[in-house]
């Protein structure tokens, strides 16, 4: 609990840097720049899904396999992965600038937006990749710290340069962005290959075949989510405009503050039921997913009068239409928490299925109401469509966890005196001692 607990403090800070860098460029540059930058986001995990083919988890999930799969297996299989992603990607970048003279993410015809895409495409390839093989090794806690420092440094420069007029953020905000993914992703990879000398290493067949089963169905989990999570982006960019997209793309980054905490702990949540030596138990697990719910609803009304204030004070005039659609979506939000958490759960007990078949509700209904929303009511339409695809979808996995799990209604809403139990001085000193 004490690794996890380390990790997640973290991932926490390096995703709260990353939200100030977003928030700085949608002040600076306008929801117009800053609508066309959402899209290359959007758009780059799109492409990050379809070429990655679900092998992020099957790093995790086969690393902490070590009996079967030593380092250097999974090491390789990381380069390897990655690689194919990066050759891809530049191939049908590089093709369709050439064909349509537009960047692939952004559809810029700037030639010097298609390199800071190329930059950016192989910062977030390279984090991923490597944020799973760090987990997959339980080196969470070090990876994520990694990650916050090299942030924070970065934001500080960033800040100065901009202050001192040396970085122009206004004119330049994919580059500036690309370099901020970029950087972070670049040092995990060289502390990796300085620190433990990895050797390229073969697969059999049949050990193949289990990364690549492993990773279909994620696969397939991921896109469908992806679909479901971000395709009111691409009704209001054809139904309506770039400058409606970076609108409702900072309210819903205001709602998706309430899914950083419970994303940071299910990335984590996974080596931690899987590591013997210190492993979460189901109970533990519960009480953990409680807490996650209930801090939420509090953290909710902090999120709300924050984004109140920054909308009033901090961003240009035009993104404040936004704010009703945020206070519309946030209950589904604060659902979804309890999803974030159980899918976690059911992927390190490898029961994929159960992850794909929620997908697959949540992207029909989301859909389905985006289709029928959205021309009418525009990003408030894509709110409401939030709103009741998680709800249900959040349902959903409750009632599979009671099948699976054996959890009800009651085992993730009804608080209990033991669950602060979890991160007491007591438990955390014990576990302190048993992890040294």
């Amino acid at each position: 609990m004490l690794l996890l607990i380390r990790g997640f403090i973290y991932r926490l800070i390096f995703t709260a840097i990353n939200f100030l860098v977003s928030l700085l460029i949608a002040k600076l540059a306008g929801a117009g720049q800053f609508g066309s930058l959402s899209l290359m986001i959007v758009n780059a995990a799109a492409f990050h899904i379809l070429t990655g083919l679900g092998t992020d988890a099957a790093i995790v999930w086969h690393g902490l396999s070590e009996k079967k799969f030593n380092p250097n297996k999974v090491f390789s299989f990381t380069i390897g992965s990655a690689a194919l992603q990066l050759l891809i990607f530049m191939a049908v970048a590089g093709l369709f600038f050439y064909i349509t003279g537009r960047s692939l993410l952004s559809g810029n015809k700037n030639t010097d937006i298609f390199f800071a895409e190329l930059i950016y495409f192989t910062g977030l390839v390279l984090t991923d990749k490597f944020i799973s093989l760090y987990y997959s090794q339980q080196l969470a806690a070090f990876c994520n710290k990694l990650l916050a420092v090299a942030s924070l440094v970065l934001f500080a420069v960033l800040v100065a340069g901009w202050l001192g007029s040396l970085i122009p953020v206004k004119n330049n905000p994919v580059w500036v962005f690309s370099f901020f993914v970029f950087i972070p992703a670049l040092l995990l990879l060289i502390y990796y290959l300085v620190k433990y000398h990895p050797v390229p290493a073969r697969f059999s067949r049949q050990e193949l075949k289990s990364f690549l089963s492993f990773s279909s169905i994620v696969f397939l989990t991921n896109l469908v989510q992806f679909v479901a999570y971000r395709a009111d982006y691409w009704f209001i960019d054809v139904l309506h405009d770039k400058k409606d997209v970076g609108i409702y793309a900072q309210a819903a980054r205001f709602a998706q503050l309430l899914w950083i905490l419970p994303g940071i702990a299910a990335g984590l949540v996974i080596p931690a039921l899987k590591n013997e030596k210190q492993k979460l138990s189901n109970e533990e697990f519960a009480g953990l997913c409680r807490l996650v719910f209930y801090s939420h609803l509090v953290f909710a009304v902090v999120a709300v009068a924050a984004a109140y204030l920054i909308y009033s004070f901090i961003l240009p005039q035009e993104y404040f239409s936004g704010f009703s659609a945020l206070l519309i979506m946030l209950p589904g939000y604060i659902f979804f928490t309890i999803t974030t958490m159980i899918a976690a759960w059911f992927s390190a007990n490898r029961l994929l299925k159960i992850n794909l078949s929620g997908s697959f509700i949540c992207c029909a209904v989301i859909l389905l109401l985006d289709w029928l929303l959205i021309p009418s009511y525009n990003y408030k339409g894509a709110a409401i469509a939030n709103l009741v695809s998680y709800s249900i979808t959040t349902f959903f996995f409750i009632f599979m966890a009671s099948k699976s799990a054996h959890a009800g209604l009651k085992d993730f809403f009804v608080i209990r005196f033991a669950d602060f139990k979890l991160f007491s001085k007591k438990v955390l000193l014990q576990q302190n001692a048993a992890e040294a």
